[in-house]
């Protein structure tokens, strides 16, 4: 699925830290928090030639699919320090819908987990085309169980026609493919869908994050293409949503350090009563929670991006750094307003995007209390009580 990790050892190596100065030197100059504000109030989605660049000339959109692919075989670990420099900026756009959500299905799909690969199915069509930035993707499903499967109420017929809705979709009123999770006759499973299709209606929504669109898409009768065998379709969709869990939870530590760090840098600079408000005890213990906060993030995320996805091991770190890191970016954004003190609460401040981005994130693969109840029969099994295993 994704390339092995190099290292036997978890560690930065000078690519990991090449490759962050040159996504945090790009972002900067090309897509810094005040263009995520500028492309949010001018109700515009993203910055096209900012895509295109990404693509063509740093190789982002590719960077961890396989060669075959027409990707650079890059690691999960490579495509977190991206989504988490992202993180930091707010970036939205189809950056993260397409590669961190649309992308893990396509390939598992193809790769389900037991290595043979056929080279022949819908991810040879369309993930080299998602590599070089002209195709967009969006994943749509309503929920998700205990076990990580899909929870849908959209149904799929014997001939590959979908009909329900899917209420909430990140990216789903723009993207060019849609991979949407559905009851088919063999179970749940994806299916792809083309913008364009019969029977295909997407209505834009008003969002809280304002950096992200979202629409509600509603099939009728709409055709639509099965992806992979449908019958371990669930399957699919769950191993794809553990890669997707580490993806989401490295740019909640990008939002966090980012909103941790505007907040250090208010407290050292602003005066109350005659002093800096930095040198209040109140405001340095709830800064010291910030920041430990978001170390604890950073190395859950981290440790899930470091597993090898599909196993048993990956899939556990994984729910571990959902259960964590959405908590723990939404007290830091609360942190962030409440220690801005009235100025955190004005339009034009940017403490209120990071919260807005903090309880959107929360909610895209399911919540940190979801993540914590499927992570039980796990633990469980682990348990012993008087030597006798539970």
């Amino acid at each position: 699925m994704y390339a092995e990790q190099r290292e036997p050892e978890f560690g930065w190596t000078d690519e990991h830290r090449g490759l962050r100065e040159t996504v945090r030197r790009v972002l900067a100059d090309r897509a810094p928090v005040a263009r995520a504000r500028e492309l949010a109030e001018a109700g515009e989605r993203h910055d096209p030639a900012l895509w295109s660049e990404l693509a063509g000339q740093v190789g982002l959109q590719g960077l961890a699919l396989p060669e075959r692919y027409g990707g650079y075989g890059g690691t999960l670990l490579d495509l977190a320090i991206v989504v988490e420099e992202m993180g930091r900026v707010l970036h939205g756009g189809p950056f993260l819908p397409t590669v961190g959500l649309a992308a893990p299905v396509l390939l598992a799909a193809e790769d389900p987990g037991d290595g043979n690969a056929d080279g022949n199915g819908p991810a040879t069509e369309y993930l080299p085309r998602i590599a070089d930035g002209s195709l967009t993707a969006a994943l749509a499903v309503e929920a998700w169980d205990a076990a990580g499967g899909p929870v849908t109420s959209t149904t799929a017929d014997a001939s590959g026609r979908l009909t329900g809705t899917v209420p909430v979709v990140v990216d789903g009123g723009d993207a060019d493919l849609l991979v949407v999770a559905a009851q088919g006759p063999a179970g749940p499973a994806p299916y792809l869908v083309e913008a364009g299709a019969t029977g295909l209606t997407r209505t834009p929504l008003e969002t809280l994050d304002l950096t992200r669109r979202a629409a509600r898409i509603t099939f009728d009768g709409t055709p639509a293409r099965a992806l992979g065998d449908p019958a371990r379709g669930s399957a699919v969709l769950a191993r794809a949503r553990a890669v997707s869990s580490v993806l989401v939870s490295a740019e909640q530590v990008g939002g966090m350090t980012a909103a941790t760090e505007l907040t250090a840098e208010y407290a050292r600079t602003r005066r109350q009563f005659g002093r800096l408000i930095g040198s209040f005890q109140g405001v340095k213990h709830r800064l010291a929670d910030m920041a430990v906060r978001q170390e604890m993030a950073h190395s859950a995320a981290y440790f899930a991006a470091w597993q090898e996805p599909g196993t048993p091991e990956f899939v556990e770190a994984a729910a571990i750094a959902r259960s964590y890191c959405g908590d723990a970016f939404l007290q830091t954004g609360l942190d962030a307003i409440q220690l801005h003190g009235g100025i955190g609460f004005t339009w034009e401040h940017d403490a209120h995007l990071y919260l807005r981005r903090a309880r959107a994130d929360r909610a895209l693969l399911g919540s940190p209390q979801q993540a914590r109840a499927e992570l039980v029969p796990a633990l469980l099994s682990r348990v012993t009580i008087e030597g006798v295993p539970a």
